[in-house]
C-alpha cells in the first residue's frame, strides 16, 4: 500500500493539525484534507515506500502536475530506494553538497525550508563488559590430615576453535545510467494526484455608481458568529464604498459593512442599535487585489483582516442583526467601485478565529460549507454557489475574466 502526504504552500501561520518546515505546511499521513482545509492548496507527496522525499515550496507556483495546464506551489524529489547513501547521494546532487550521512542531509535541509521523510536510525551504543575477577579462595586449617596422592588429572584434548566467518559486504548496486553522464542530474517529481482543484473563472465587476446584486431571501446575520470574505479590487478611492447592506434605512436590524476610508472598515446595524470601526495598520491601497475575512467568534469577538492581517483592535460587537442583507456592491451611504470575486457569507459558524493576528490568505476557489448562505465564484453574475439565494442583477453588474490568482 502506498504511503503518501499531504504538502501546502503557506507563508501564513501554522495549521491546526499540520506540521510547518519553512513554507510548507505538511499533514498527518493518511488524512483527508479539503482542497482548501487552512485557506491553502493541498498536494498529494509521492509514495514513501519507494524511496525518501524531499519536499520543496514552489513560490511562483509553477510546479506541473498530472493534469494539464494545472501547476503547483510544492515540489518533491525522492531517492532511488529508501538507503541512507541514496538518500545522502540525492541531497548532495541536488544541492551541490558534500555530505557523508543522513542526519547531516536531514538538519540542512529542514534549516533551509525544505522538508525530507528521512528519520535518522538512532545507534544503540555497545556496551562494555565488566570484567569479573576470579576470587581467591580461603584456605582452612583442619590440623594435620591424612595426605592424600594427588592424583594425575587425565589429559582432556582441547578442542579445535572453529574460526568465525567474516561477514561477507553486499555492495550497493550501481543504478543503470541512461546516458554518458557521469553522474545524472535528478529533475523535481512530478507532483502526482492533486486533490480537487479548479481556478477561478473571473470576477464581478461594479461600477460605483448604480450597479448592485439583490439577494433573495438575503443573508441574516444574527446574534451568533460569522464570516464574509473575498478578494475585491478597488478602482476608484475608498471613502464610503459599499460591501453589503441595504440600499435604504428599512429594513431596520440588517447589517451593513463598507469602508468608511482608506484605513477603516466599518459594520452598523441599519436603523440604528451600534455600529464598529475596524482600522488597519497600513492603508489600503487601490487598483490592487486583497483579501479581506471580516470575522466574528461566538462570543462577539469581531475583527477585520486585509491580506491576512488583522485590524489594530478587535471589537465586541454582540449586537442581533435581525433582518436580512439583501445588497451586495452597495450600502445606504455608498457603491462600490471595481471587482469582487471568491466572496463567501457563513453564518452560524465562524471560518476563522478573531483571537489571532494574521490569517492565511486563501489562493484557491472557496467552497460552500454546511452554513454558507452565499457563494460568488466570479463564473456567472448571478449565480449562487452556495445554491441558497436567488441573485437580481441591478443595472447591469458585468463578468470579467480579471482575477486575483
Amino acid at each position: 500500500m502506498a504511503i503518501t502526504r499531504p504538502f501546502a504552500y503557506n507563508t501564513g501561520a501554522p495549521i491546526s493539525g499540520t506540521t510547518q518546515t519553512g513554507d510548507l505546511a505538511v499533514g498527518v499521513l493518511d488524512e483527508p484534507y479539503s482542497d482548501n482545509y487552512g485557506g491553502v492548496i493541498w498536494w498529494n507527496g509521492p509514495d514513501e515506500e519507494l524511496g525518501y522525499v524531499i519536499a520543496v515550496p514552489v513560490p511562483s507556483n509553477t510546479q506541473p502536475t498530472e493534469i494539464p495546464g494545472v501547476f503547483a506551489s510544492v515540489g518533491f524529489w525522492r531517492s532511488a530506494d529508501l538507503a541512507e547513501s541514496s538518500f545522502v547521494e540525492l541531497t548532495n546532487t541536488v544541492f551541490g553538497q558534500n555530505f557523508t550521512n543522513g542526519t547531516d542531509c536531514k538538519t540542512w535541509l529542514n534549516d533551509n525550508g525544505y522538508w525530507t521523510s528521512f528519520v535518522p536510525v538512532p545507534v544503540t551504543p555497545t556496551p562494555t563488559p565488566t570484567e569479573t575477577q576470579t576470587p581467591t579462595p580461603t584456605q582452612t586449617q583442619t590440623g594435620t590430615a591424612a595426605v592424600t596422592p594427588t592424583v594425575t588429572p587425565t589429559n582432556t584434548e582441547t578442542p579445535t576453535v572453529t574460526p568465525s566467518v567474516s561477514p561477507t559486504t553486499t555492495r550497493t548496486p550501481t543504478p543503470t545510467r541512461t546516458s554518458s553522464t557521469p553522474t545524472p542530474t535528478p529533475t523535481l517529481t512530478q507532483t502526482p494526484s492533486p486533490t480537487p482543484y479548479t481556478t477561478l473563472s473571473g470576477s464581478l465587476l461594479f461600477n460605483g455608481s448604480n450597479q448592485t446584486l439583490g439577494l433573495s431571501p438575503g443573508v441574516t446575520f444574527g446574534a451568533g458568529s460569522f464570516t464574509l470574505e473575498g478578494w475585491f479590487y478597488n478602482n476608484a478611492l475608498f471613502t464610503n464604498k459599499g460591501i453589503v447592506g441595504s440600499p435604504v434605512t428599512s429594513p431596520t436590524g440588517c447589517l451593513n459593512l463598507y469602508f468608511a476610508n482608506g484605513t477603516t472598515i466599518t459594520s452598523d446595524r441599519n436603523g440604528g442599535g451600534g455600529s464598529f470601526s475596524y482600522t488597519m495598520g497600513s492603508t489600503i491601497t487601490a487598483n490592487q487585489w486583497h483579501y479581506l475575512i471580516y470575522n466574528r467568534n461566538a462570543d462577539g469577538t469581531t475583527a477585520v483582516y486585509i491580506d491576512g492581517v488583522r485590524c489594530t483592535a478587535t471589537s465586541l460587537d454582540t449586537l442581533n442583526y435581525t433582518t436580512a442583507t439583501d445588497t451586495i456592491g452597495r450600502y445606504y451611504g455608498g457603491y462600490w467601485p471595481g471587482n469582487w470575486t471568491n466572496m463567501r457569507m457563513t453564518i452560524g459558524t465562524a471560518v476563522y478565529n478573531s483571537n489571532l493576528t494574521t490569517q492565511s490568505t486563501p489562493r484557491g476557489p472557496l467552497t460552500s460549507l454546511a452554513n454558507t448562505k452565499y457563494l460568488m465564484l466570479g463564473a456567472v453574475v448571478t449565480t449562487d454557489s452556495s445554491g441558497t439565494q436567488t441573485v437580481t442583477n441591478n443595472n447591469g453588474v458585468t463578468q470579467t475574466s480579471d482575477e486575483p490568482f
